[in-house]
């Protein structure tokens, strides 16, 4: 009865490593979709804020086309909501960053804190509790 008592114990410990590793490993994915989508969020408004880059120099030389000795300032109004577009895109491309510099922060930490494999250890003290009968 012992030897199945061990045994049933054995298996029991083997399931709820098991489990631990399935549940990290659910967590590694979301990590890496959640860090994906944040990347091509940003790659998004870098592409959306080269075009605003585009069109500020289309106003910029359609403006000195059509007066040619006037001075131009960012107030115009031609050009003022290109600038403010891009100034926007800009903080939002900076959220992003910061948004994947702390999930990367917070990745090394987590895995600072793991030191040991639950696999190896766990497997380790079964067998020598298992040897042990």
């Amino acid at each position: 009865m012992a030897f199945l008592d061990k045994m049933k114990e054995y298996l029991d410990k083997g399931v709820e490593v098991s489990k631990e590793a399935l549940a990290k490993a659910g967590d590694v994915v979301q990590d890496f979709s959640d860090k994906s989508v944040t990347k091509i969020e940003s790659h998004q408004l870098v592409s959306r804020q080269n075009k605003e880059y585009r069109s500020l120099g289309q106003a910029v030389l359609k403006f000195f086309e059509e007066n040619p000795s006037s001075s131009l300032c960012a107030d115009n109004s031609a050009i003022n909501g290109i600038i403010e577009e891009i100034q926007r895109l800009e903080k939002e491309i900076a959220l992003r960053e910061e948004s994947l510099k702390a999930k990367e922060h917070h990745e090394a930490a987590a895995s600072a804190d793991e030191s040991t494999d639950p696999f190896t250890n766990q497997a380790e003290s079964t067998d020598a509790e298992f040897t042990k009968s």
